[in-house]
């Protein structure tokens, strides 16, 4: 069973370098394309797989020759296969990712059988001995994957799992009602700066999580990019500072992200060492190209955590990178008895 259901998208990434994006009616020439595994519930259950847990995905693909490429993906990354849906009729959603060189992103593309999300198909029994529970926003825009997405939430709440919602909702004004009146029952809020922004109807960071506190969400961690997070609950606000890469491609960066705050959660952290776990994630998925199957390993992660305690001159900050490190190293380092997809 697993440790961790989430429900979201599942695509395929075309992932093109371009020097430049080009104005309405121009061309370009890209000067790199790569394939991949994409989707930002798919992602994170792939990051989370490779670093151990268990991990089942509510999603849907096509029948098509890309939705063999993306079950390849999730399969090598080590997400369980037993929610995943499939549709004849409907091909598996496709992203064109143009990436320039500022490693900045612009995604067009059809999300494809994902919307057709079946809540019919959805177990139960999936729920039962799982903790926590990953929803992206994404899922709430359109029937039936809304209605799916609402009845795991429910079946999530009625087991006692741990709710953790990544909104990706900036550019999808329609649904910010809807989320806004989820957030009682959310656990974990992971906001970027503009969704945290137009959930909470403010500017500035510390009013922005302030009002998604009051507004029920129990903890609040502010995804502030290169700045790193800012981080909220009952106990007040904590700023965490980035650790600094050189961007080449931030496609996934806020689900590695995610997937860094929920692996330190669940390995009973503190709040503030597991969003720095987060942190040295999304850095370390801004340093390589793609997403999903190309989970940065457990190396890459402890070198930029090494890194970013050198910059640090207080005792304080310190300790929360090494707890951070003796995590990486905890789950880069499970016995092979213990089974499981280990992080490399």
């Amino acid at each position: 069973m697993a440790d961790i259901v989430a429900l979201g998208d599942v695509n395929i990434d075309i992932i093109a370098q371009f020097p430049f994006y080009p104005a309405e009616g121009q061309d370009a020439l890209a000067t790199s394309t790569e394939f991949h595994c994409g989707g930002s519930a798919a992602n994170c259950a792939m990051a989370l797989a490779r670093m151990g847990f268990d991990v089942s995905l509510i999603s849907r693909v096509g029948t098509d020759p890309l939705a063999a490429k993306a079950v390849d993906g999730l399969s090598q990354a080590g997400v369980l296969p037993d929610a995943l849906q499939r549709d004849a009729t409907v091909a598996t959603g496709l992203m064109y990712v143009v990436v320039t060189p500022t490693g900045e992103r612009t995604i067009l593309g059809n999300r494809g059988a994902n919307v057709l999300t079946d809540p019919q198909q959805i177990q139960e029994e999936l729920f039962w001995d799982a903790r926590l529970f990953h929803l992206s926003g994404y899922a709430l825009l359109a029937d039936p994957q809304r209605s799916a997405a609402l009845l795991a939430l429910e079946m999530a709440c009625r087991h006692g799992l741990t709710v953790a919602l990544d909104p990706g909702l900036s550019i999808f004004p329609s649904a910010l009602d809807e989320m806004r009146a989820l957030l009682p029952v959310v656990d974990i809020l992971l906001p970027n700066l503009t969704e945290a922004q137009e959930l909470a109807g403010s500017r500035e960071p510390g009013k922005c999580v302030e009002a998604l506190l009051e507004a029920g969400a129990r903890l609040v961690v502010l995804k502030l990019g290169r700045e790193g997070c800012l981080l909220g609950s009952q106990e007040g606000l904590v700023l965490l500072p980035g650790c600094r890469v050189r961007t080449r491609d931030t496609t996934g960066a806020g689900d590695y992200f995610a997937a860094g705050f929920a692996a330190g959660f669940l390995g009973a952290m503190s709040y503030p060492g597991a969003a720095v776990l987060a942190n040295a994630m999304g850095a370390a998925a801004v340093a390589r190209v793609g997403a999903g199957a190309s989970v940065p390993g457990a190396q890459l992660v402890l070198d930029l955590l090494l890194e970013h305690r050198n910059s640090l001159t207080s005792a304080a900050p310190r300790s929360l990178v090494d707890e951070a490190a003796t995590y990486v190293r905890k789950l880069a380092m499970r016995p092979a008895e213990e089974g499981g997809n280990w992080w490399k």
